[in-house]
């Protein structure tokens, strides 16, 4: 249910925006995703689809799904020895992306998400997460850009929190300028 009115809430605010926004575009994206402080879990692959918004110069909303799986893990428990499979993750949310600079582009971001973790041998977990980062774009030929970003995406569960670094490089397409 959380998912369903996060998910009316963005597509709420982004339909006006969208409609006096400087431009609109469609990308996608491939990285690697670390649990941290996670022993569970190894490193895996992360990929996803962005529709970045620019509602200003400097200003640009981006909501995105997010979906990885995480690897799995050797453990030892009462002597004897099992492997547990990892995580598979599924986020979607929007991005606050505030850029910097004329062609090539540095660019903080901030974001918050729904997210979903399923584990073979636990129970499945959907909460909020949070996400700031880091992030670089490159403009080629025209309209595409390719960007590389760092992120910690952090899903708060009650009391703790599981968290993500998250390393991605991607591509986006201008459809709307």
């Amino acid at each position: 249910m959380k998912q369903r009115i996060l998910f009316a809430l963005l597509a709420v605010a982004l339909v006006p925006a969208a409609a006096g926004a400087v431009g609109i575009g469609a990308g996608a994206y491939l990285g690697t995703s670390t649990p941290v402080l996670n022993e569970g879990a190894k490193s895996g692959v992360i990929y996803g689809v962005r529709a970045p918004v620019s509602l200003a110069p400097m200003l640009v909303v981006e909501p995105y799904y997010a979906q990885s799986a995480l690897g799995d893990v050797d453990e030892t428990f009462g002597g004897s020895s099992y492997t547990r499979s990892g995580p598979d993750v599924k986020t979607f949310g929007a991005n606050a992306i505030f850029s910097f600079g004329e062609g090539v582009k540095f660019y903080p971001l901030v974001g918050i998400g729904s997210t979903k973790i399923e584990q073979t041998g636990s129970e499945d977990i959907t909460d909020t997460s949070l996400n700031f980062g880091l992030g670089l774009g490159v403009p080629f030929m025209g309209k595409f850009m390719a960007d590389v970003r760092a992120e910690l995406n952090s899903v708060i569960t009650g009391d703790t929190s599981r968290k993500f670094g998250n390393f991605t490089a991607g591509v986006s397409y201008a459809l709307f300028e």
